[in-house]
């Protein structure tokens, strides 16, 4: 039986975007069941032969500064420099604590080399992110959402503590270069506290010449404290295959024990419908490193079926098996509907037919040119457990 009605979640966000004179001028409201939660203002363009961007953000239910962002980039000399700038309330809403940080770095290629360095100064290490999406990925990710869930500021980019004074706090290189059928990176760490912090070796996009098998990447990290070696695999299967195998390694700390089969996706997508499947075989999740990063970076599925390690984006642990079915289309007014059912298992329990737990079934479909009309409803072993109705209007 569902319990009695009740709005579990509302919010409404307002984005009001102006351009003038090569910049961009937005600014964003969130409104929730609490009410006038957060207020962020974004300015991005160019100034020169600058790249610039500044992020100001309000905790709007408390009238509190939070954080201010601003960053450039600019191309000299075939090198792309950038420096970031950031004010951050490290405290809390109760008591202030403002505290300064930037960020110098750049990033270039001569012949098949690539070079990329950073140094932060009063700021957390934000380099791997910066590496592997890009400077203007890191930007975008300073506000945003995640399953439903606002990160305001991220944890990506942050000021260590409070105070005007920003002393240095580490520095990151990163070489690549082509070699044979794969990729050679070279990251060398430094920080305040070591000097020299670590230094890994990647080997990534590992050609073996079959069309159907790739190894993503192998690290291998050497850190100060431990002298700790890690290595990653992520084999996975091209799509003409429809099935993508996860390997993963086994053992703890610095012990390498094997190697094992974590998870088996299949996709399979005609005329606008896609079906899914997909088994976990450790329902736990796992660790991509074995002993770094630091614990909570486990994987395990998410409620479309893909793989990821934000625990508010993954099922409840022991839904460890999925049957899914996906259909898109064309509805009225210009705009889109979409259908998905999802039915969940666990194998590891004994009651249910087959180990079946839960159904979701999601359904949106476009009312008008900037209207969505939104249902979803989860059934379970007691019966029906929620039931969702909602509207998305855009003007």
């Amino acid at each position: 039986m569902i319990d009695p009605f009740e709005i579990t979640k509302i919010e409404s966000v307002l984005d009001v975007d102006y351009s003038i004179g090569g910049c961009a001028l937005s600014s964003t409201a969130i409104i929730d069941k609490q009410g006038f939660s957060n207020l962020f203002f974004d300015v991005d363009g160019r100034l020169g032969g600058f790249a610039v961007r500044s992020i100001l953000d309000f905790d709007a239910a408390h009238a509190a500064f939070r954080t201010w962002l601003a960053s450039a980039m600019t191309p000299i000399g075939g090198v792309n420099l950038y420096g970031m700038l950031m004010l951050d309330n490290v405290g809390s809403v109760q008591t202030p604590s403002i505290g300064t940080g930037f960020t110098l770095g750049g990033w270039g290629r001569t012949g098949d080399l690539s070079i990329w360095a950073q140094f932060q100064f009063g700021m957390i290490d934000s380099s791997r992110w910066i590496y592997q999406y890009g400077y203007a990925w890191l930007l975008d990710h300073f506000i945003y959402q995640q399953c439903g869930y606002w990160y305001k500021p991220s944890t990506l980019i942050d000021v260590q503590t409070s105070g005007c004074t920003a002393l240095w706090s580490g520095a990151d290189i990163w070489l690549e270069m082509p070699v044979a059928c794969f990729e050679l990176v070279v990251h060398v760490g430094f920080s305040c506290e070591h000097g020299f912090d670590s230094v890994l070796f990647e080997i990534k996009d590992v050609d073996f010449g079959l069309p159907w098998l790739e190894i993503k990447w192998v690290d291998f990290l050497f850190t100060v404290d431990s002298k700790s070696v890690n290595a990653v695999f992520d084999v996975a299967v091209a799509d003409a295959a429809c099935v993508t195998p996860i390997f993963a390694l086994e053992g703890a700390g610095t012990q390498i024990e094997g190697i094992s089969l974590k998870a088996l996706k299949l996709s399979y997508s005609w005329n606008g419908i896609t079906f899914k499947s997909g088994h976990l075989f450790d329902e736990d999740g796992w660790q991509t490193y074995l002993n770094y990063p630091p614990v909570g970076y486990a994987y395990g599925w998410t409620w479309d079926g893909e793989l990821s390690y934000y625990s508010e984006c993954k099922v409840p642990a022991g839904y460890d098996e999925y049957l899914g079915l996906l259909v898109d289309g064309d509805a009225c007014c210009g705009g889109a509907y979409g259908l998905s059912v999802f039915a969940w298992f666990d194998t590891g329990q004994s009651t249910g037919i087959f180990d079946w737990v839960e159904t979701r079934v999601a359904l949106r479909t476009a009312i008008g040119s900037n209207v969505d009309l939104n249902f979803g409803m989860s059934v379970t072993q007691v019966g029906a457990d929620w039931v969702g109705l909602g509207i998305d209007m855009r003007w």
